[in-house]
């Protein structure tokens, strides 16, 4: 039984990867790559709109007062850090 099966497979999968190669050569045709300008006018509207935001976010840090200077993630100098002192919370 094993020989039988052993020697269908070979066929089968032959078989297989051609219906898979027409079948991707079919879909490739039906359906072509975006040319290079349609990229292009993608990532320039994808720019503006980043623009955009970023000028609303601006906009709006200025009406309400928020700080303009870098982001800080905390206040506290980072010598007291429990990053720099280790794990045990000794100095490293």
């Amino acid at each position: 039984m094993r020989d039988v099966v052993l020697a269908l497979a070979a066929p089968a999968v032959m078989c297989a990867g051609g219906i898979y190669a027409a079948c991707a050569a079919w879909w490739r045709r039906r359906r072509p790559r975006p040319s290079l300008e349609t990229g292009e006018r993608a990532v320039a509207v994808a720019e503006a709109m980043m623009a955009d935001e970023y000028a609303l976010l601006l906009h709006d840090a200025e009406r309400t007062g928020a700080k303009s200077g870098p982001v800080r993630h905390h206040e506290r100098p980072v010598t007291g850090d429990r990053v720099t002192e280790g794990r045990s919370g000794e100095a490293a």
